[in-house]
């Protein structure tokens, strides 16, 4: 097409930091715009707005803030009255965005993660054809769950959508289990390696490294959390310690909350401090990638790993684990090493050979550099924008049948009475309990005086 307008959703305003999704979505529309400069963007994010937001006026894309809720999320709903609230929110961001789309007329629709389809929704309402990338599996990488299971999301994101892109082929064949193969396609994400080679020589103003003298430097970036397996890389260094061999370890990525915390206290119950050193999140990890021998990837299920082909890309081998898109991505022997998430005896192994073979780690090295130009090249977002583009001529397909997720409005009657049961049941509890039949008690007497002191009021001559 000459001219093409593109509205995304984004799940996220990124309120901490740009994580992969978002960075994914801002990689996709500058090398979109690169390619075609007819093209134009339009996009709605989850209130409220965050670091996303100045990213994309910064590119000249208007955006619009919603609130809306996911259907894959951390835990699911069980209470009925925030189930209500929640779709009641959900709904209304539906109909908005239908008026938005209304107005700016979008060639195409475009959802970026899995997260939420309220924008699938509204464009298969209007008839517009829709696109939908999946960076994600959900549960097996970030310990999601399911609104109403995995298999009728991935079911409906089939449904709602004309072309599904994932990120990776091990992500492909993953969501190929209920999407047919004729709606599925592969794009690597696009990756500014040349900002990351760029800033690797540039030194922080305070830097954060470990003091200990170590046979070997391994750096993990990513948030501290359980699902990214810094837990794994603190257990294997400590079982290499006690063998004698000393690893350190430089971590790097967000670091508040809950999960960061468990981090850090096995770092100290693993008496690892003096070999462990946390630099927080940061605007330039690559600084940090450079000072390592060894780049880790120990999630327990990636579904890209855009972070391993920076490593390469800066020229450190990667140990990383053979689930998900690490296999795809690395070689074995080649380019880094694999082991089995499950068995942490495997990564203890990787890590011992690293440690023990400066020598082929340094080929290694040199191979994954070149590894990166290979991955770069195997499949290109081109290739799904001239899919796009035939989809738009064609217009949006017909839907096979209504999506799952309408159990979830079905349910709505269900949740209304749930919630007058529950209200029932709070006030029953409060009227029934003994703290309200102590007060009661305590407060009959005042009762009675209040109602003397009525009558003799009443009774009271009048002058």
């Amino acid at each position: 097409m000459a001219h093409m307008k593109v509205f995304c959703l984004s799940h996220s305003s990124a309120i901490e930091n740009l994580g992969g999704a978002e960075l994914s979505l801002l990689h996709l529309i500058d090398a979109w715009t690169a390619d075609h400069a007819a093209v134009e963007f339009t996009v709605v994010t989850r209130g409220p707005a965050g670091l996303l937001q100045p990213e994309l006026a910064a590119r000249g894309v208007p955006t619009h803030t919603l609130n809306f809720d996911a259907w894959v999320l951390p835990t699911v709903r069980t209470d009925p009255a925030d189930i209500l609230h929640t779709a009641r929110r959900n709904s209304e961001a539906v109909l908005a965005i239908v008026e938005i789309l209304r107005v700016e007329k979008p060639d195409v629709v475009i959802t970026n993660t899995i997260i939420s389809p309220w924008a699938a929704i509204a464009a298969r309402y209007l008839g517009i054809p829709h696109v939908w990338f999946v960076h994600e599996y959900g549960d097996l990488d970030h310990g999601l769950q399911f609104e109403t299971s995995r298999a009728s999301t991935f079911e409906d994101i089939g449904i709602l959508s004309d072309l599904v892109v994932a990120n990776s082929r091990a992500v492909h064949e993953h969501i190929g289990q209920w999407i047919p193969a004729d709606k599925l396609a592969i794009a690597y994400p696009v990756i500014d390696l040349a900002r990351a080679r760029e800033l690797v020589g540039r030194a922080p103003a305070k830097p954060i490294l470990p003091q200990v003298q170590a046979g070997l430097t391994a750096v993990m970036v990513g948030r501290l959390a359980a699902s990214k397996g810094q837990w794994r890389l603190l257990n294997a260094v400590a079982a290499l310690r006690d063998e004698g061999r000393i690893i350190a370890a430089i971590l790097v990525g967000g670091d508040q909350g809950d999960d960061a915390d468990a981090v850090k206290q096995r770092v100290h119950d693993l008496a690892l401090d003096d070999q462990v050193v946390f630099v927080g999140e940061t605007d330039n990890p690559f600084w940090y990638i450079g000072q390592g021998d060894v780049g880790i990837t120990a999630s327990n299920s990636e579904a890209f790993g855009r972070v391993t082909v920076e490593y390469m890309a800066l020229g450190k081998p990667v140990i990383v684990g053979r689930s998900g898109a690490g296999a795809e991505l690395v070689r074995d022997g080649v380019t880094g090493l694999l082991f089995d998430p499950e068995d942490p005896a495997d990564l203890v192994r990787a890590l011992r050979r690293a440690h023990d073979g400066p020598d082929e780690l340094d080929a290694m090295a040199q191979a994954a550099t070149r590894s990166v130009d290979e991955i770069s090249r195997a499949y290109p977002l081109s290739a799904v924008i001239a899919r796009i583009d035939q989809l738009v001529d064609e217009g949006p397909g017909p839907m096979a049948r209504l999506p799952n997720a309408l159990s979830l409005w079905l349910d709505l009657p269900a949740a209304v009475e749930g919630t007058g049961r529950a209200l029932h049941a709070r006030n029953t509890a409060v009227l029934t309990s003994a703290s309200w039949r102590l007060g009661t008690y305590a407060l009959a007497p005042a009762r009675q005086l209040k109602t003397i002191l009525r009558r003799l009021v009443r009774r009271a001559p009048r002058s």
